[in-house]
């Protein structure tokens, strides 16, 4: 191989080395971020939705 072929070869390996390590730590910040704003979020006395069933009573008021 010659000078011309190996530079190219080496770039290409060291980016197709790079490109999953980006996409992981990308992955991993946006987990921590999610992990925190949900700690935050049950710091501030957040509660979970109220279940399906308990929104199909209907409330009525006055005659109908």
């Amino acid at each position: 191989m010659s000078i011309v072929t190996r530079w190219p070869m080496l770039l290409a390996a060291s980016l197709g080395a790079a490109f999953p390590a980006l996409l992981r730590s990308k992955r991993y910040r946006e987990k921590q971020a999610h992990k925190a704003e949900l700690h935050e979020w049950e710091n501030e006395g957040g509660n979970p939705a109220p279940a399906p069933e308990a929104l199909d009573t209907v409330v009525t008021t006055g005659s109908a």
